[in-house]
């Protein structure tokens, strides 16, 4: 999917804006996802009644997110190539359930999605930096009785919170934008 159309960094994300959460898969290590400290790196998401799914990925950079919205007949093999459940030390893929903060989302209309994009230029610590638009800073699905922040957790894999007011790193560097039907 194009990332920028029509001038406008992510507003593509607008196509989620009332569609269902039905299904979500995280990819993780294989040994004890449950109490290891490295999170997942890739959740992908599919949604009822919509022909394609979004996969949001992190860990490459330590603070941003790849995101793209995908056809959904290109799932069935994402999910073979990233499940290895035999090999020692690698991933596979799980299915979220309900229970798991997440999993909260599954079922869940999307009203509208905010998301964080780098500013052009910003600065840390004195030293000027330009920002990378191509990528994402954090994801927030925001629905009727939740809010959930998807970002990325420093070199640890996604970070997932339903605190509307995380504090994520770094805020300064970026700019919030959301697919309020307002904001398109």
């Amino acid at each position: 999917m194009n990332f920028q159309l029509n001038g406008k960094t992510g507003i593509w994300l607008n196509k989620l804006n009332g569609k269902t959460v039905d299904k979500i898969y995280q990819v993780d290590y294989n040994n004890d996802r449950h109490n290891d400290d490295y999170l997942p790196w890739i959740f992908l998401i599919t949604f009822a009644e919509f022909d394609q799914y979004l996969k949001i990925e992190g860990d490459f950079d330590g603070s941003h997110l790849k995101i793209n919205l995908r056809e959904k007949s290109l799932l069935k093999n994402e999910l073979k190539e990233n499940n290895l459940p035999n090999e020692l030390d690698l991933w596979q893929v799980y299915e979220t359930k309900s229970d798991e903060k997440l999993g909260r989302l599954l079922g869940q209309r999307i009203d509208f999605v905010e998301f964080g994009v780098d500013k052009d230029e910003f600065e840390i610590n004195g030293t000027k930096i330009k920002g990378q638009k191509e990528f994402f800073n954090f994801i927030r699905f925001n629905c009727k009785n939740l809010n959930l922040t998807v970002f990325e957790g420093s070199l640890t894999g996604l970070g997932v919170s339903d605190d509307k007011h995380v504090k994520l790193n770094f805020e300064e560097t970026f700019e919030i934008h959301n697919t309020n039907k307002n904001n398109c």
